[in-house]
């Protein structure tokens, strides 16, 4: 009894006002793009920051290397072996040292 008052009190579904939107035609609008476009300068610009950042770091890990091998040489303590400290090559994409 308490279903069959249930059902008859739910409406059935009218056919809505408003017009189906065609999802072909539907677009960001000027907002999005300018959204987007700060988005990706934002990137582009961290991005540069970043690797000028590694490049440095690079940079000084390959110099410290190379004092710390000519201290060894200099005090004759320089290991022929595989003990002596490896060198780090230069990236063929990074600036000469000077160039700046």
């Amino acid at each position: 009894m308490i279903l069959a008052a249930l059902l008859a009190a739910t409406p059935s579904p009218s056919p809505s006002t408003t017009p189906e939107v065609d999802a072909d035609l539907v677009t960001p609008g000027l907002w999005g793009f300018v959204a987007l476009f700060f988005l990706a300068l934002a990137v582009y610009f961290l991005g540069r920051s970043m690797a000028r950042r590694v490049r440095r770091v690079n940079q000084r890990a390959r110099i410290e290397a190379e004092l710390q091998e000519e201290e060894s040489r200099a005090d004759g303590t320089a290991p022929d072996g595989p003990r002596s400290a490896p060198t780090v090559p230069a990236p063929a994409d990074e600036d000469p040292p000077g160039s700046r």
